[in-house]
């Protein structure tokens, strides 16, 4: 190797004449992680809707009907979320209080 060869080496090849390499980051090991989740989602989603049990003009029909129904079901979501909420506080306020012996 002559000294020009020398200088025209970067990091990447000067750690793998060693063996080594450069520490990979997050997004490394992220982005082919996204990429594999949002292809299984696209095939899952495939695979749906060639083994649903209605034909496509209704189930069509069906998933549009959903979608403009979903800003108002998602504006109950957080009344829905406070309702359940005091119910779970209230069965352990009763729970607690069978348990106790203080009726």
């Amino acid at each position: 190797m002559n000294v020009d060869q020398i200088k025209n080496l970067d990091k990447n090849d000067f750690l793998n004449m060693l063996g080594l390499e450069t520490r990979r980051t997050a997004a490394d090991y992220m982005v082919p992680a996204l990429a594999l989740f949002g292809l299984g989602v696209i095939v899952g989603t495939g695979v749906g809707l060639l083994v649903a049990p209605r034909p496509g003009r209704e189930l069509r029909d069906d998933l549009a009907q959903r979608l403009s129904n979903a800003p108002e079901a998602m504006s109950r979501l957080p009344q829905r979320a406070n309702d359940a909420m005091h119910r779970v506080s209230d069965q352990i306020a009763e729970k607690l209080h069978d348990g106790k012996g203080l009726a």
